[in-house]
């Protein structure tokens, strides 16, 4: 089986991100980085390379919440977790 290329997404001083091993975009919003991180989790799929999308709730857990080739591309929002009030510990510690 052909590894996963994974597709994380984060928030780092108030931006969210989107990684994968070099490559990172930065993000205002929330959902543009979920929306963008399957964007290209998929396109890396159809290229013979599969993509998960990982969101990260903390500094050493992740969950996951799309990967090519199990989830239908593009996602139904219903599919997708509800992140709105997604606070990270470090927002909780400061507010």
């Amino acid at each position: 089986m052909t590894a996963l290329i994974q597709f994380i997404v984060l928030k780092r001083e108030g931006r969210w991100v989107v990684r994968s091993k070099d490559f990172e975009r930065f993000f205002s919003v929330q959902r543009e980085a979920v929306d963008a991180a399957i964007r290209l989790a998929n396109d890396s799929g159809k290229e013979g390379k599969p993509g998960v999308v990982l969101f990260q709730k903390s500094k050493t857990k992740f969950e996951k919440i799309w990967m090519y080739s199990e989830n239908p591309y593009p996602p139904a929002r219903s599919d997708l977790p509800l992140m709105s009030g997604h606070r990270t510990d470090e927002n909780r510690r400061t507010h």
